[in-house]
């Protein structure tokens, strides 16, 4: 339980093993196998070797972070502040007010946040004016002095790049007579003459270390490029720096040709990432714009984007985001090719030839359209993408044009525009069982999309909680064989809020053990895979499950504090047991319940759209109908009312006459013909129909087949 609103996160260890990290005001949580993660002591005793005392006597693990509230969460966007991603068992963390974080699993309850030390760029375009920066020392520290105001004391730590101009320095030749320590260029590098003689006929090539031209050794020393970090600012024109790569000599009478450092105190911090291509992408908007700036091949913190001066396949690339109207960088996501989301438009990165290695001069970036988004990392479903609008109203997807060779956008949301109207605040994508894309909305409840290109279906639903969902993600749970949807819920407890971190369950279990499915005859194997998905189901909100170890007349269920002072339903070993209310975070139960579920009723209504039945006088519009019966087709159902409104609701009845009291029924799967009373007066000419469960039990409609009088 949490009392400052806080936003989750998944982290991926194992095939097996999967975390939720919690985000919350200078702290991270984090949670595994639906537990807190705690400090974990082992305690000696004496004789009897170490025991493992309960994690519940041990403090929640915390990590200490820099981020604050307002970091973590934007009040004018309704968006969380934080992207994540993940690679390998690291977690990368961006924040525009902070570097690139790395959080790390060392052991289950040793983590540790780091921040990602970028190399050797990236860097703002080339100084295009007169201001010239010369340099004292060409190692160790120096002092760099400009001709004009440019630093700032937030250029403390920021890279500057200097290139050598109007070098007055020989070049190798051979059959020359050279000194010792004497410096000649070659290939755009600079060697040093380790001692004197007549050069070779080798002409000297490489970037490191000493080789020799076949007489004179010559010892690399650098191409031309300096590059420092600013140690400490003095003023306007004068700033320390170290330097970390031998500054050519030249430079201290000065140059022009200098760039400084992206990525520095002054700025925005990269705000997005993904993997691409063997490579590290991280969106940043810089002063001049968003770029997107991709690193070395396979070394992920090098930046460098020339070696020796020459930009090759492997060297770090930055593209420019550039759009005709004002634009800010929101998200990047990486799959076939590398999307880009800014405010105004979408955009794609991709080889121009695919057949040869993506570089400098082999990328490309177009624009897919100009809806503009929000910045809420996308979610890829299949080979669709999918994002939000900049509104936050509308979910596009984009898709691969083989006529245009090239990306598309639609709106997926056109049927479901009225439950995103408090406007899309975060989404997450839940593969198994039922391939849903949850959204939070803002006024703190979820929309649930269910998205199976292969089958054409995309249909909307909303899902009311008894409190306000402030955040969710999902993450794998191979022992209940699905995706598990986890949420921060906050509900108004004793008059102050309450904060908790909650999972959906999915309802019916998902997998069911050998015992329910070794049986020789089917009719034997499906009765009991139906009692025990009916023992076993969870469809009450805000539930706690609890199994009882002990035959004692009553029993104390706690741990209800969120539920403080609520009524809430019983349902054990497959039966409903009534209604009881919460007081001190505790209910008494009844005896010999083994399998106890206690929470919130849930109330699910489906209603479709009004029933029309064309006809031999036309389409039926116009016309007044009413259903006389209906013809229900359910797989193991139970419990459920219908009728055509709230008012003329009938049960829907499971339980035969000859069947045993006292005992649960069995889930029902088949066809049930049900009457119904349909009006003959309401206003709508149309049919009506509603069907409803308050049952903590499910109800799974496969078809819904109405009959129905036509007046002519």
């Amino acid at each position: 339980m949490s009392n400052a609103r806080s936003f989750l996160f998944p982290f991926k260890y194992s095939h097996r093993v999967a975390y939720v990290v919690e985000f919350s005001h200078l702290k991270i949580r984090l949670y595994a196998q639906r537990a807190l993660v705690r400090q974990h002591n082992i305690v000696t005793e004496g004789g009897g070797g170490t025991t493992e005392e309960p994690d519940e006597a041990f403090p929640p693990f915390e990590l200490t972070s820099p981020y604050t509230y307002s970091d973590l969460w934007d009040d004018d966007e309704l968006c969380c502040k934080i992207q994540t991603i993940q690679h390998s068992d690291i977690m990368y963390i961006f924040n525009a007010n902070h570097p690139i974080m790395l959080l790390k699993r060392y052991a289950n309850d040793d983590w540790r946040l780091e921040e990602l030390e970028l190399k050797n760029g990236p860097f703002l375009s080339m100084n295009t004016t007169e201001t010239m920066i010369s340099v004292t020392e060409k190692t160790g520290t120096t002092q760099l002095t400009a001709s004009t105001d440019i630093f700032s004391q937030t250029d403390v730590g920021r890279l500057v790049r200097l290139r050598v101009l109007d070098d007055e320095t020989k070049p190798w030749s051979a059959g020359t007579n050279v000194s010792a320590l004497e410096i000649r260029t070659s290939d755009n590098k600079y060697y040093m003459a380790v001692g004197a003689g007549q050069t070779g006929a080798i002409k000297p090539v490489h970037s490191e270390g000493t080789r020799s031209d076949g007489n004179v050794s010559w010892q690399y020393v650098h191409d031309g490029i300096g590059l420092v970090k600013i140690s400490e600012f003095t003023d306007a024109q004068h700033v320390a720096a170290e330097v970390i790569s031998r500054l050519p000599d030249a430079l201290e009478k000065g140059t022009v040709c200098w760039e400084l450092g992206m990525i520095h105190q002054g700025s925005s911090y990269p705000i997005s990432g993904a993997f691409f291509r063997n490579r590290f992408a991280f969106l940043v908007n810089s002063e001049t714009g968003p770029n997107v700036c991709l690193s070395y091949s396979g070394d992920y913190n090098n930046f460098a984007d020339m070696d020796c001066g020459e930009a090759t396949a492997e060297t770090a690339i930055t593209v420019p985001v550039l759009s005709t109207e004002f634009n800010e960088g929101k998200w990047i996501y990486a799959r076939d090719a590398l999307f880009v989301g800014t405010g105004a438009a979408e955009f794609y990165i991709d080889a121009i030839t695919a057949s040869q290695a993506m570089a400098a001069d082999n990328i490309r970036i177009s624009q897919i359209s100009t809806v503009g988004s929000k910045a809420i990392m996308p979610v890829a479903i299949g080979a669709h993408v999918l994002f939000v609008d900049r509104y936050g109203l509308s979910l596009r997807d984009l898709m691969y044009n083989y006529y245009n060779d090239g990306y598309d956008q639609t709106d997926v949301s056109i049927l479901g525009k009225h439950l995103f109207q408090s406007r899309i605040v975060a989404m997450v994508y839940q593969e198994v069982p039922d391939k849903v894309l949850w959204c939070l909305i803002g006024d703190g409840s979820l929309a649930a999309v269910t998205f199976s290109s292969e089958q054409e279906v995309v249909a909307f639903s909303r899902h009311d909680v008894s409190g306000t969902v402030e955040s969710l993600t999902v993450i794998p749970n191979l022992d209940d064989n699905r995706d598990e949807l986890w949420l921060e819920v906050r509900r108004v407890v004793n008059n102050a809020y309450l904060r908790t971190v909650e999972w959906m369950d999915s309802g019916m279990p998902q997998a069911l053990p050998v015992a329910t499915t070794n049986f020789s005859d089917w009719q034997s194997k499906n009765s009991q895979e139906a009692r025990y998905i009916r023992q076993n189901s969870v469809y009450l909100d805000a539930a706690v499950v609890f199994d009882k170890t002990n035959d004692t007349e009553t029993s104390v269920l706690s741990g209800l504090e969120h539920l403080e002072g609520k009524e809430v339903m019983l349902f054990g070993d497959g039966a409903v047991l009534g209604t009881g209310v919460v007081y001190n975070g505790q209910i008494e139960v009844p005896k010999n319940i083994s399998h106890l579920v206690v929470g919130l009723a849930v109330c699910s209504q489906f209603i479709p759209q009004n029933v029309y039945i064309p006809n031999e006088f036309g389409s039926g519009i116009g016309q007044k109908q009413r259903i006389n019966h209906v013809l229900l087709s359910l797989y193991l159902s139970g419990g459920g009312q219908i009728g055509e409104d709230e008012k003329s609701l009938t049960d829907i009845l499971y339980r035969d006459t000859d069947a045993l009291m006292n005992e649960p029924e069995e889930l029902f799967s088949g066809n049930k013909e049900i009457l119904f009373d349909g009006s003959t007066t309401q206003k709508e000419q149309a049919a009506n129909l509603l069907i409803q469960t308050t049952a903590p039990l499910p109800l799974n409609i496969l078809a819904i087949v109405p009959y129905l009088d036509v007046a002519e």
